[in-house]
């Protein structure tokens, strides 16, 4: 079955932690949602170019991590408005699953 979980939803969650470039994006949702949301890049760099061009998202240039080695990375970062906008869907998905002992903010 697919993820109801928007492409862009997704990012934003996994954006919260900080900044990433795409690649390590992918593998934060895989990681959080215990592998049963894989994101393809084919999805992931369109999603994030329009969340950047509704100012959700600000990327800049930078070196590799050292531990992934290679050439230099777009690292994507949420805004204030991404980071409200990340918070409101986090709070719906919660309230939609009715998880319990979650405090809703």
């Amino acid at each position: 079955m697919d993820s109801p979980l928007s492409t862009k939803s997704a990012i934003l969650q996994a954006l919260i932690q900080g900044e990433a470039y795409g690649i390590e994006i992918i593998d934060r949702v895989k990681e959080r949602s215990g592998g049963s949301i894989r994101l393809g890049q084919g999805s992931v760099y369109p999603a994030l170019r329009a969340l950047e061009r509704k100012g959700f998202i600000e990327a800049h240039w930078g070196e590799p991590r050292p531990e992934r080695g290679g050439r230099p990375r777009r690292y994507y970062k949420l805004t204030a408005k991404g980071a409200r906008a990340a918070t409101e869907e986090r709070t719906a998905i919660i309230g939609l699953l009715g998880v319990p002992g979650v405090v809703r903010v």
